[in-house]
């Protein structure tokens, strides 16, 4: 059993890597074109590369997802969800 959660706290660890890898290149492309690469900004980024992601491939990406939902918030809709209108 030990062995088992080493396994699954290195599959957390490397989940959270990458979604601190995905943030960081959002906040290095936002930077890059002189915007601001706050919350709300970084959440709307990582929304349409997740899209973009899942329309290439058909796939959702963990990273991603696990990066929304470390920092999105209730108010985050306003940038909309993606419902397919």
């Amino acid at each position: 059993m030990p062995e088992n959660k080493s396994t699954t706290d290195d599959e957390e660890s490397l989940l959270y890597d990458e979604a601190c890898r995905m943030v960081g290149q959002c906040c290095l492309m936002l930077a890059s074109n002189g915007a601001e690469t706050h919350r709300d900004q970084l959440v709307y980024q990582l929304k349409r590369l997740h899209w973009k992601f899942m329309v290439e491939t058909d796939v959702s990406y963990n990273g991603i997802l696990f990066a929304i939902e470390q920092l999105a918030t209730a108010r985050d809709d306003k940038f909309g969800s993606q419902t397919g209108s």
